[in-house]
């Protein structure tokens, strides 16, 4: 949701509606992790990948994973390169085949034409561990709750 350099209302507002964090402090947490972010850049979104990767998640929770990360990318209509981008990384840390995943994403009948299910999949043009995508996306990077 950061990966573009900005956090769109749309983006929280989805994720503050997911069942999954409706008992969590998500206010806090978000501030934490953009704060985090500001101050590590790339760091913490290895970080991230690590936990991710480590994680002994089942085929139904990369399946959920995968579904928040694409429903948090396309929320504001605007979808571009370097959340893809990340969410190939993601990708690459999950087990599930290509086609369980691809079941997972959800259609967006709004962006047709802009990108396709598919594209999420493909192999990304950059190396596994080149985060320099990022460098400096988190400098400027501010939340705000409506």
């Amino acid at each position: 949701m950061a990966c573009d350099g900005e956090i769109a209302q749309e983006e929280i507002e989805t994720i503050e509606n997911m069942p999954y964090f409706k008992e969590m402090d998500l206010r806090q947490l978000l501030s934490s992790c953009v704060e985090q972010l500001k101050q590590e850049g790339s760091i913490f979104l290895k970080k991230y990948l690590d936990e991710v990767r480590k994680a002994s998640l089942s085929e139904l929770e990369e399946c959920e994973l995968t579904k928040i990360a694409i429903q948090t990318i396309e929320v504001d209509e605007a979808v571009e390169y370097n959340e893809i981008a990340f969410f190939k990384k993601i990708r690459k840390c999950l087990k599930a085949s290509d086609d369980t995943l691809l079941a997972a994403i959800p259609n967006n009948d709004i962006l047709d034409g802009q990108i396709c299910r598919e594209d999420y999949l493909q192999p990304d043009i950059v190396e596994d561990d080149d985060m320099s995508l990022w460098a400096d996306t988190f400098t400027n990077l501010n939340i705000s709750f409506q």
